[in-house]
């Protein structure tokens, strides 16, 4: 009998192996069936679990918004109302007298006489003595003091008495100065503060360099205390390395002969003092840009400034020729008056303009090559050749204003903090 053999090309197999064989086919086959339906198995109940989670969820809810009128803290005021004062006034009236000299009265009585006579009988003899302390008044008794008391009298308060007037800053700032619509019309205080610095020698009656006329600003001072109602304090003279520098509104520099000395701190301070709002006034008293002072304090500004000390000369059309009052141009100074000391020997430059330093638009320095220091203390001093400087005078009230009203100065800058608090 044939035997049932399993067949692989070029091998003969018994049956058992046969069966052998296809057990583990059919355990394969199992095995792949389930992997397939554990891999698929997820995917479908993930995708019913997705489907019930969408048909649970809500409609959303619908939200109206209804704007409210903001509830404010305070009550709001559109107008101010005048505040009404309640005061009782008590006057005393001054209780007038009657004469009280008694007098002795005999009339006639008759009939159809006076009516003092009317008290007697015909034919008698009235003798009526008038005793003030039996005298009777129908009223008031003047005697007495009479008080009289006024209720529900209303005194308002205007906004105009409620204004803040410059002398409130005097303690906080050291200058405050209001122009009205007159130039002319100034008013305000301001505290002068003269430079004081290291000379490199002193004048010729040892006074110190800087300081080399003496009574030039005190001049001035008079002079604007008779012409504005700007009141001038002379504080005296401060210092580069001074802590109120940068307060100080204008400062004023005086020199003649000898040449300013200063350190690098100094010339910082002064940095920042200038681009600060501060503004400083250069005097010459010897009036010569050839000199010692003059070329050491150009000097100085350029330490200070760097590439924006640029001296311009001012021009005569310029704003601190006409701010009180009216000048074609710089007035005369020393330099128009000295007189040669030889005949042959002609003096030597005359200036017909001041330079200053401008610093974004703002005049921070001013140079005067004139010498009205001079003009100011000793013109009026010098006997026989007494000459008149008044126009001299002028101007310096001039720079005085100028240096006090524009804009980006240091009062000017104090004006614009008072406004915002």
């Amino acid at each position: 009998m044939a035997t049932n053999s399993f067949y692989i090309p070029g091998q003969e197999l018994s049956h058992q192996i046969k069966n052998i064989v296809s057990s583990v086919r059919k355990q394969l086959l199992w095995f792949l069936a389930i992997s397939v339906i554990l891999h698929f198995l997820p995917v479908v109940s993930n995708f019913e679990i997705s489907q019930q989670i969408e048909e649970k969820k809500r409609p959303p809810t619908s939200v109206k918004f209804i704007q409210r009128a903001p509830k404010l803290q305070k009550t709001m005021e559109l107008q101010k109302t005048p505040k009404i004062v309640e005061r009782n006034i008590q006057r005393k009236s001054t209780p007038q007298r009657m004469s009280t000299m008694p007098r002795t009265m005999t009339t006639a009585s008759s009939h159809g006489g006076t009516a003092l006579s009317s008290l007697g009988r015909p034919g008698e003899y009235v003798d009526r003595t008038f005793n003030p302390n039996q005298q009777q008044f129908y009223g008031p008794n003047i005697t007495t003091d009479v008080v009289n008391t006024r209720a529900g009298s209303r005194t308002t308060s205007g906004l105009k008495d409620e204004l803040i007037d410059y002398s409130n800053f005097k303690d906080r700032f050291a200058g405050w100065v209001e122009q009205g619509k007159n130039k002319k019309d100034i008013s305000g205080y301001l505290e002068f503060y003269q430079l004081q610095y290291r000379g490199s020698k002193v004048g010729a009656d040892g006074s110190p360099g800087w300081n080399a006329v003496p009574l030039a600003l005190q001049a001035v001072v008079e002079y604007s205390s008779a012409k504005t109602k700007l009141d001038i304090t002379l504080k005296g003279s401060i210092r580069l390395d001074s802590k109120e520098l940068m307060q100080v509104p204008l400062l004023y520099m005086m020199g003649y002969e000898a040449e300013p000395i200063y350190t690098q701190q100094e010339v910082r301070n002064l940095e920042k003092y200038l681009r600060s709002g501060g503004f400083l006034w250069i005097d010459d008293g010897l009036a010569a840009r050839y000199a010692s002072f003059n070329k050491k304090s150009r000097q100085m500004i350029e330490d200070a400034l760097g590439y924006d000390a640029e001296f311009e000369r001012i021009p005569n059309g310029h704003w601190l020729y006409h701010c009180w009052e009216d000048f074609a141009g710089p007035p005369p100074g020393e330099d128009d008056v000295r007189i040669s000391t030889s005949a042959s020997v002609p003096v030597l430059e005359r200036y017909k303009y001041l330079e200053g330093v401008f610093l974004n638009g703002r005049l921070a320095v001013l140079l005067s090559s004139k010498g009205y220091c001079r003009a100011w203390g000793d013109w009026q001093r010098r006997g026989s050749n007494t000459l008149d400087n008044t126009r001299q005078l002028q101007f310096a009230i001039n720079a005085i204003v100028f240096a006090c009203t524009q804009k980006g100065g240091i009062i000017d800058q104090n004006k614009q903090k008072v406004a915002q608090n």
